[in-house]
């Protein structure tokens, strides 16, 4: 006797991505409504956080299971590469970034290839302009429409040409079409790969660390709008970095707010904060009276010395890092509760961390636009 549908629709929302790419080809039905914008919906609200951890080689989802406990299960799983290997695309000089879809993005001279990329769905689009290279910044929408409008940011670097004449672009996912808009007067461009790696969206928009004194190190949020597609101020910081090699880490807390994590060189000692109230794109002020509150301070001895990618997330009163070993650089996971880290090192002692992104929504089967 067959389930009521009802009943089976409920079971598979609660599977993890990689069987439900196993079970499309059971039926047109089950393939069908893995499309389907309210069972996304409703696998997204069911998902756990994770990290998607790339390597020399491979591509990895680290899930962790039962968050409270100190030594919780965590799980490895390998995400088929196929369908963008089949463009021998290069893992060495890849850089990955979410944003409800996976994106791929790869910078080769000569040989330009950008892919927006669902590997839970197995869609791929390439971005490909001849003897220009488009370097990706973030992806976002444009949060004014009552559906998504997918955009990436990004600018066309044109070989032989100095990276000052460098043209911003806004490339539409919907429309498949490039075009270019005013570059910001009062911040450099093209964005700096600190920034690159510490950009995070939220609410469609894109948010990084902005420098107003590189000779003091005093850093500050700046916004890209992708409804406006202005590039603004957005708010300061709670604190500021007391060496230069000090770590600052962007990410989004709780799905609607901001955490900053601060790792002073010197000490280890980490910091977190976060915002008290939630980022809402209704705020005519923007930024203005943002207000931040440090959730807690960690100085257990044997904290590692962050460098490189750091992705980290916090459930309750514990923080969760993805970062490569301080001597190996091979990939481990840090669970840190008040006086107590523990390091998990991922797979069998030969995953080398190259990048790593957390994803508070699993990146299960997000809609791929175009």
């Amino acid at each position: 006797m067959a389930l009521p549908w009802e009943l089976e629709e409920d079971i598979l929302s609660r599977l993890p991505p990689i069987s439900l790419v196993r079970f499309r080809t059971v039926s047109k039905h089950w393939n069908s409504l893995f499309n389907d914008k309210t069972f996304i919906n409703n696998h997204l609200s069911r998902s756990r956080p994770e990290f998607i951890i790339l390597t020399n080689s491979k591509i990895y989802s680290v899930d962790i299971i039962d968050h409270n406990n100190i030594d919780p299960t965590i799980r490895l799983h390998e995400i088929p590469t196929y369908d963008i290997h089949s463009r021998g695309t290069d893992l060495n000089r890849t850089i990955i970034n979410t944003c409800d879809e996976f994106l791929f993005y790869n910078y080769r001279y000569w040989d330009n290839k950008t892919a927006l990329w669902n590997p839970w769905l197995r869609q791929v689009r390439w971005i490909e302009y001849a003897n220009q290279e488009f370097c990706v910044f973030g992806l976002g929408y444009d949060n004014s429409r009552p559906e998504k409008v997918y955009k990436i940011l990004g600018h066309l670097f044109c070989h032989g040409k100095v990276l000052r004449d460098q043209k911003v672009v806004i490339y539409e996912c919907a429309s498949d079409s490039l075009r270019f808009i005013d570059r910001p007067e009062d911040d450099d461009w093209p964005i700096t790969e600190t920034a690159k790696r510490s950009n995070v969206s939220l609410n469609g928009n894109l948010y990084w660390f902005g420098c107003s004194n590189y000779e003091n190190d005093e850093y500050y949020i700046r916004i890209f709008d992708f409804s406006t597609e202005d590039f603004k101020p957005y708010c300061l910081l709670p604190c500021q970095m007391s060496h230069s090699t000090d770590e600052l880490v962007l990410a989004v807390y709780k799905g609607d707010r901001f955490s900053l994590l601060k790792q002073c060189s010197v000490t280890r000692e980490i910091g977190i904060w976060v915002t008290k109230e939630r980022i809402s794109n209704n705020n005519g002020n923007g930024g203005e009276g943002v207000e931040w509150i440090k959730l807690m301070t960690l100085s257990t001895t044997n904290l590692p010395k962050l460098f490189g990618m750091v992705s980290y997330f916090i459930y309750g009163k514990t923080l969760y890092m993805c970062n490569g070993d301080d001597e190996t650089a091979l990939a481990c996971i840090y669970i840190v509760r008040e006086d107590v880290c523990k390091k998990f090192q991922i797979g069998s002692g030969n995953i080398n961390c190259r990048h790593c992104v957390y994803t508070p929504n699993l990146l299960s089967l997000p809609l791929f636009i175009g």
